[in-house]
């Protein structure tokens, strides 16, 4: 069999979207090309991945099964991919490091000075990512390291714990709980809430879906940053919950925030693939070493 990593890639664009046209589309390929590398698939294998008419296009039992394979392969290329870039870059002293919006704003200038101190010949490449990504460019293999706010939804991401801080209740100015010093969490979980645009732990953590049992959350909006979801809460559609460094950092006029007595505390941590390098370690390092206040 002649099998290649395209023929791989066309199938399960096309398993995915259920639909050539948009398969073709998102692989910024003519409709042709691919229906003629599914063809070359198939002409390979010996038996149809496809059920195709005129208005739909499924999988054949054989491809439901083949399915299943390749993107278990596509995974393990993006992770090989991922860890050759990373020595590639580990050779020229070069560290990727992504961020998620609005986590540990209160650390990354000190993190910064002093990685460039105890490496002066490294280039540190900082990327922040927003609530489309909660894993920092850690998913599709875009950083060497990420630092995060877990749980995210990727089970072979190494966590290393930096920090924790307590969870807030965003609201906006007048709203019936500002006048609270402090908040719990039955008092919340009927209000309209502002969400994360995907769905997944990390958006679910935030909604306090592990509380709700049979109050499900009454998402009114979804935002991608900090300001979206700031803007939408001083609006008045909508509560939010977010740390507290969040309210330090983002305070602005129209939100109030309030502690949430009951809520457990959120993590800062960093996560990175695999077994770390050596700049990958020597930032963990760092940035341990400024999240506790040591020697800095």
């Amino acid at each position: 069999m002649n099998i290649q990593l395209r023929h791989i890639h066309s199938f399960i664009a096309v398993a995915s979207e259920k639909s050539f046209a948009r398969a073709a589309r998102k692989l910024n390929v003519s409709q042709p090309a691919l229906s003629q590398t599914i063809m070359q698939l198939e002409q390979s294998l010996g038996f149809p991945v496809f059920e195709r008419t005129t208005r739909s296009v499924s999988l054949t039992p054989s491809g439901e099964r083949l399915l299943v394979r390749a993107r278990a392969l596509s995974q393990s290329l993006e992770a090989l991919h991922g860890e050759a870039r990373s020595l590639q870059l580990a050779l020229k002293n070069e560290l990727r490091v992504g961020y998620m919006i609005g986590t540990a704003v209160q650390f990354i200038p000190a993190i910064i000075r002093e990685f460039e101190r105890i490496r002066p010949g490294a280039t540190l490449h900082l990327q922040e990512f927003d609530f489309w990504d909660p894993s920092a460019g850690l998913r599709d293999g875009k950083v060497d390291c990420g630092i995060i706010r877990p749980p995210i939804d990727f089970d072979d991401i190494n966590i290393v714990e930096i920090a924790r801080e307590k969870c807030v209740a965003c609201l906006p100015t007048g709203h019936r709980l500002s006048r609270q010093e402090t908040v719990v969490l039955d008092d919340i979980l009927d209000e309209p809430i502002i969400a994360a645009p995907v769905a997944g732990i990390w958006r679910d953590y935030w909604l306090a879906n592990d509380y709700r049992v049979d109050r499900p959350a009454k998402v009114v909006f979804e935002a991608a940053t900090v300001e979206s979801e700031l803007q939408a809460v001083a609006s008045g559609r909508g509560i939010s919950i977010t740390a507290d460094s969040t309210a330090q950092y983002y305070a602005r006029p129209g939100v109030v925030f309030r502690p949430i007595c009951d809520m457990r505390e959120c993590v800062i941590a960093i996560g990175y693939r695999g077994t770390p390098n050596k700049l990958v370690a020597d930032f963990i390092s760092v940035v341990n070493r400024v999240s506790q206040g040591h020697d800095i």
